[in-house]
């Protein structure tokens, strides 16, 4: 029950920034800590979840949210062979190719629906999708990290 108190908590406080920070994707650092924390049927629901939402509220066109997400969770698997999954740098490389792939899936979406979007916009909104993300993956990191400590405290007293 605690799990889904945390992922519940982590997913509306990322919703909530989400609307300060137009265009960035504040649930995908919480993917990425799911990936590396929680259990493959915790992750799929909770990924169901994200995308459902993202896909809900944003103006593109059904797919870009999976799209993105899909390509996230594949990075991650391909990189674990080569770095340990909660390795900073890893999460740092994660954060690069999560800006790039934002920006890239924006990018193609909007030209798929004739959208002009404004290349400094984009990139600007890259930039803070890379930043944002090492940011929030820290805090929930940490946060996930105190939550697993707390519990295992309670079943050792």
């Amino acid at each position: 029950m605690r799990s889904v108190f945390f992922w519940a908590v982590a997913t509306i406080s990322a919703i909530w920034g989400q609307t300060f920070l137009p265009g960035v994707d504040l649930l995908a650092p919480l993917f990425l800590v799911s990936l590396q924390e929680e259990k493959a049927a915790v992750n799929f629901w909770l990924c169901l979840i994200w995308v459902l939402i993202q896909e809900g509220t944003g103006s593109l066109a059904f797919g870009s949210g999976l799209l993105f997400y899909a390509a996230l969770a594949l990075l991650f698997w391909v990189g674990r062979w080569m770095f340990e999954a909660k390795n900073f740098l890893f999460v740092c490389i994660l954060a690069v190719l999560s800006g790039l792939l934002h920006g890239g899936v924006t990018w193609v979406m909007a030209t798929l629906e004739d959208v002009t979007i404004a290349p400094q916009w984009l990139l600007t909104t890259s930039l803070r999708q890379i930043l944002c993300f090492i940011l929030v993956w820290l805090l929930v990191a940490r946060l996930y990290a105190s939550r697993v400590k707390a519990h295992a405290n309670t079943l050792s007293n």
